[in-house]
């Protein structure tokens, strides 16, 4: 799929607002709706546009516990891993990277005792680390195309 113009501006505005209607963007870039809903669908089916989400503030929801945990494994131990956080309560994000650690993953809990439950779940496979998230200064930053 050839990208003009007006998919990236379309994909910008859905960035800001996902929910804004396909004639509020239409608006704003110079289409009509149904022309902003034809080029959606077609980001969609290419997989551009894997989806639209809710973002929520898990702290209203009693969710106070905010980590990133890191991983040490060795790579025969990542399938049974993998597996093992199917079923850890509050992982919301999980990374695999290079460098020193295999895996970060971003949690949400509402207690220690939840924390530690899924440390001691963790720490079947390896080492761990566990980072208390203070703040967050760039939740979602939304990349200009052009």
């Amino acid at each position: 799929m050839q990208l003009d113009k007006l998919h990236y501006a379309i994909l910008n505005e859905l960035q800001l607002n996902a929910r804004a209607s396909n004639a509020e963007i239409g608006r704003k870039i110079g289409l009509t709706a149904p022309a902003v809903a034809e080029r959606i669908r077609k980001l969609q089916e290419v997989g551009i546009i894997k989806g639209f989400s809710v973002v929520m503030e898990y702290s209203k929801l009693e969710y106070l516990q905010n980590v990133l945990i890191t991983v040490k494994l060795q790579p025969n131990m990542v399938p049974s891993f993998l597996k093992e956080t199917e079923k850890i309560e509050g992982i919301i994000k999980m990374f695999h990277t290079t460098g020193d650690y295999c895996f970060f993953l971003h949690m949400f809990l509402k207690s220690t005792q939840q924390l530690t439950l899924a440390l001691d779940q963790l720490g079947k496979f390896s080492e761990t680390t566990t980072y208390s998230i203070l703040s967050v200064p760039i939740d979602h930053k939304p990349i200009t195309f052009k």
